[in-house]
């Protein structure tokens, strides 16, 4: 009995010291996906011997005799253990002689949905708006950063000409001045996507109020987004317009940040300047659309959003 309480522990540390390594890495993002498979096998690896341990030490502990029926199914469910136990061991030897994570020689990461000579994207004007057909698409600021906003994107409480963008050649950024306050508006690009990653690098020092970066948005009252605020970033889901935050944590940070999210399942990630901040769990959401929201007042720039599909 005690080796299977030594055992179950050794699974518990081994998971959680795996998920803290796992999280201090710069992971690329088409190698996300398997480190998400990895860390729910080891998950379900780990609640199962848990379970499996509290039954079989109840058993020798409060039985004093046991027949042989119920020693055979507990041998059985044992054996049923083997499954998780290989699938994680699998997944997680993909990761280090696939992809070089816990080598020092980790892939790096090409997967910029832009790609100048791609024939599958279609690039616009100088603003560099491209599409891919597995639904990526990236957005830098440019001298008709304007038009492309007004024609390819939806704007979400409001229209463009309540927010009266500009763009600023000497920073190259798209600039927002908002000098009353608004509430939840912004705008989106509008093609339903799963599995994602987004960078924003934005500048918020002059800004008086909260940003959030959205995705999976299905309407403005239901949709998921990673928040920054007060040097406060939170990861969050609005349903029916309440607010339920998985994670939120303070930051320091001035001037331009790079401000990411990764959404694969359940796993929700928010990086600044590919820092990991936070780490958080939920409902795998619905597919949505990707965009930029803004309440309060003040003054915001943006350089560029990118959004990259992890899997279809």
């Amino acid at each position: 009995m005690i080796l299977y309480a030594i055992g179950t522990l050794a699974i518990v540390i081994t998971y959680f010291t795996g998920r803290s390594a796992a999280d201090g890495l710069n992971i690329p993002a088409k190698v996300i996906p398997s480190v998400t498979d990895h860390a729910d096998w080891a998950e379900i690896t780990m609640w199962f011997f848990i379970i499996f341990s509290i039954v079989r030490l109840t058993i020798g502990l409060f039985l004093k005799s046991v027949n042989r029926t119920i020693v055979i199914v507990v041998v059985i469910i044992g054996l049923v253990g083997i499954y998780p136990l290989f699938q994680t061991g699998e997944h997680g030897a993909k990761l280090v002689f696939g992809y070089g994570l816990g080598t020092g020689n980790i892939l790096k990461d090409d997967s910029s949905a832009v790609k100048t000579n791609n024939n599958n994207e279609t690039q616009i004007s100088n603003s560099n708006l491209t599409h891919n057909n597995d639904g990526s698409w990236k957005l830098n600021a440019g001298n008709n950063v304007v038009d492309i906003l007004n024609d390819k994107f939806t704007w979400i409480n409001g229209t463009i000409e309540d927010f009266s963008p500009m763009y600023n050649d000497e920073n190259a950024a798209l600039m927002f001045h908002f000098q009353d306050d608004i509430k939840n508006a912004g705008f989106i690009f509008d093609n339903k996507l799963a599995s994602i990653q987004v960078t924003a690098k934005i500048n918020i020092d002059n800004f008086n109020g909260v940003i959030e970066l959205v995705h999976h948005f299905l309407d403005k009252n239901n949709y998921d987004f990673l928040g920054i605020a007060d040097q406060k970033l939170s990861l969050s889901r609005k349903i029916n317009g309440k607010i339920k935050n998985f994670e939120e944590s303070s930051f320091s940070s001035k001037g331009w940040i790079e401000l990411k999210l990764i959404t694969d399942g359940s796993h929700f990630r928010g990086y600044i300047n590919n820092k990991l901040i936070l780490h958080g769990h939920g409902d795998e959401p619905e597919p949505g659309s990707i965009g930029i929201l803004f309440s309060g007042k003040g003054n915001v720039s943006i350089r560029m959003i990118d959004a990259v599909v992890l899997e279809n």
